[in-house]
């Protein structure tokens, strides 16, 4: 990726994907770069047992041409004079949009696009593509708030590190404040982590893991700091699940970034359980940062 590539959206004709297209317009505009719109279209070996004429397949290719139109329309309508482009790809959704990652600065999709099933809240693009970008994903669920803070969840990982320095830089352009969300496990009354334990040691062991939790956080945080002054940081270390306190943070919040995973990840598990579950009841976008 070139210090100059676009932020890519990708437009299937749904409600979530205006939405996407939306947020990557603002985004374009606050980072001065171009906007690239793409939709994707199934190649023809990939339509099993159907009869594909060949009006058919232009039909297709037709409205896959007048969604890139409407993108482009859309985008100048919302922000004039931006350096838009557009382009129809070919393939498996979830795999040419992986690809486009490679070149993309970010890549903005909404979180279930046309055919999903209701209710379901992360679509399986979207959820793949979160998952295995070469750059940083943004899921957009829906109309999107444009005040509040950047919400980041802050482990001590090496992805998270990553997190927190998209955040600084997002709230930054946005001219907002920091949530910097830290947990360490849950606490109830005998049980903690699991182990029977007297009410004293309790006590004892939860402040020992809450110093160390806002150890962690002060240390990841330290240099961001420094190179982002004008950004306010709240700090807030608690005994909840780590998404369940990111989702509470962001009630108010007009972005989350997340690591693709944190602490305690599986080798080859790229979308943690905690980021899934994010994704999965977010109040405003999610932006998934990976490690490198």
């Amino acid at each position: 990726m070139t210090l100059d590539a676009p932020i890519v959206v990708a437009v299937d004709g749904s409600d979530q994907a205006r939405h996407a297209l939306a947020w990557a317009v603002a985004a374009a505009v606050r980072e001065g770069r171009q906007l690239k719109v793409v939709t994707v279209v199934e190649a023809v070996s990939d339509y099993s047992g159907m009869v594909l004429t060949q009006d058919l397949i232009d039909d297709i290719y037709g409205y896959a041409k007048d969604l890139i139109n409407e993108g482009l329309t859309t985008a100048t309508e919302l922000a004039p004079g931006i350096d838009v482009t557009g382009e129809v790809l070919t393939g498996k959704p979830a795999l040419r949009l992986r690809e486009a990652s490679s070149r993309a600065h970010l890549l903005v999709v909404g979180s279930r696009g046309r055919g999903g099933v209701k209710g379901l809240l992360l679509g399986s693009v979207s959820a793949d593509v979160s998952a295995h970008a070469d750059c940083p994903v943004v899921v957009v669920p829906g109309a999107f708030p444009t005040t509040g803070p950047v919400v980041v969840g802050v482990d001590g990982s090496p992805a998270a590190r990553e997190a927190a320095t998209h955040a600084f830089a997002a709230a930054q352009e946005l001219g907002t404040s920091v949530v910097a969300v830290t947990t360490y496990g849950s606490f109830s009354g005998k049980h903690f982590f699991g182990t029977e334990d007297r009410h004293g040691d309790s006590e004892a062991t939860l402040r020992r893991f809450r110093e160390e939790a806002a150890e962690t956080q002060s240390v990841q945080l330290a240099g961001l700091r420094e190179d982002y002054p004008g950004v306010a940081v709240d700090s807030d270390i608690a005994t909840v699940r780590p998404a369940e306190r990111i989702v509470d943070r962001a009630d108010d919040a007009q972005l989350i970034v997340i690591g693709s995973r944190g602490r305690g990840g599986f080798r080859g598990l790229l979308l943690g359980s905690n980021s899934r579950a994010v994704l999965q009841v977010a109040p405003c976008p999610v932006m998934v940062v990976h490690a490198d």
